[in-house]
């Protein structure tokens, strides 16, 4: 009885190792431009990135840069989700768009309207973070009652046996 009773506790103590989930890791983008930070974010890769200029109109002085990227392998289950985020709508200054037959994003903006990008950017990722440590935590509560149940059944059939 008690070292099956001491084997339910410490796999139950075990269970309570939250440190890893709930240290919230806060995105800085402060000093970084969109690239750096979409190359900093381990959600996503970057394939491809690409500027243009506008040589009809010199006197508009304005630069447009494109950044392509996929979700890396880890990060394939929250598709749905970041879908869902860059439809919901954006910013004037950026487009964010997902390429279906292609299998990848791209993201496009003018580089005198980066501030707003870089917002909009750490916003989405952060929202995305928050998410998946949302359910990380929501996952180890069901089994810690999953396990806590187990426990207490156990114990009244100890009890009432």
């Amino acid at each position: 009885m008690s070292s099956q009773s001491l084997s339910t506790s410490f796999a139950a103590n075990e269970s309570f190792a939250f440190q890893k989930i709930t240290k919230k890791q806060e995105i800085n983008g402060i000093g970084l431009n969109p690239l750096e930070i979409m190359e900093s974010c381990e959600m996503v890769n970057v394939i491809e990135t690409a500027s243009f200029d506008f040589p009809n109109f010199p006197e508009a002085k304005k630069s447009f840069q494109v950044i392509y990227f996929e979700l890396s392998e880890e990060f394939h289950a929250i598709k749905g989700l970041f879908n869902g985020l860059i439809n919901l709508g954006h910013k004037d200054a950026v487009i964010l768009d997902f390429e279906k037959e292609l299998s990848r994003y791209s993201l496009k903006f003018y580089v005198s309207e980066e501030e707003g990008v870089k917002n909009y950017l750490t916003k989405i990722f952060r929202f995305i973070s928050d998410e998946i440590r949302f359910k990380q935590i929501l996952k180890k509560s069901i089994a810690n009652q999953k396990a806590f149940a187990k426990e207490e059944q156990f114990l009244k059939m100890e009890l009432f046996a």
